[in-house]
């Protein structure tokens, strides 16, 4: 698949919980295509895990994140810095089991499993636990980080984003206290939305690991 089209089509009218471990991890992990599907009618909700530290200026930063992508914006802990490691695990898991009952989404993306940040790891495992609640898409983005390590990860589906991109990189801007403030740079993220768009035969793209998907 590496038609955002054919994506939007298959989830318009419905609902997509898009999950990550902190604020700008869905930005620079998905966030064009997560525009796109915003753009093409679908319900697009970013769920924030935690905030680890600066608790109202990520808030704030997240929120202008969500706006530009089009998207809603849920956190589970908007009241003090947290920690995912913090958490016990049937805790995270009670409460994306809550998110899965609310929203009955038909798709579901989040971390990778191979992934050098473990707070990451632990995410996706909560999140591949709700599929015992309902059946629903689940989809894995390429492990995010400010500095570009990298992690080994073959999606086997691409979305264009080509009409999106500067959507992403501005969502990505927003985050000023990970980035500029700290000197870091945010172009390798077009660059790899770039490589991506090589591999799919568009400008620029983003690539999913599919874990469950329903083909009819």
């Amino acid at each position: 698949m590496n038609n955002g089209n054919q994506l939007a089509s298959k989830y318009r009218g419905k609902t997509v919980l898009a999950v990550g471990a902190h604020p700008d991890d869905l930005e620079i992990g998905i966030g064009g295509t997560l525009a796109r599907l915003a753009q093409e009618g679908v319900k697009v909700v970013m769920v924030v895990v935690c905030v680890p530290s600066s608790l109202e200026a990520r808030l704030t930063e997240a929120r202008q994140a969500s706006a530009i992508l089009g998207c809603e914006l849920r956190l589970l802990f908007a009241e003090k810095c947290r920690r995912v490691e913090d958490l016990k695990t049937y805790e995270l898991v009670g409460l994306l089991d809550r998110l899965v009952q609310e929203h009955q989404p038909a798709a579901m993306v989040s971390h990778a499993l191979n992934n050098f940040h473990r707070d990451h790891a632990l995410v996706y495992n909560a999140c591949l636990a709700t599929q015992r609640m309902s059946f629903h898409d689940f989809f894995c983005y390429y492990p995010t980080s400010c500095h570009p390590v990298h992690v080994p990860f073959f999606p086997q589906a691409f979305v264009d984003i080509s009409t999106t991109i500067e959507a992403k990189m501005s969502a990505i801007a927003a985050h000023a206290s990970q980035f500029s403030c700290r000197g870091l740079a945010t172009d390798h993220y077009r660059m790899a939305a770039r490589e991506y768009g090589r591999l799919a035969g568009v400008e620029y793209a983003e690539g999913l690991e599919v874990v469950r998907m329903m083909l009819t």
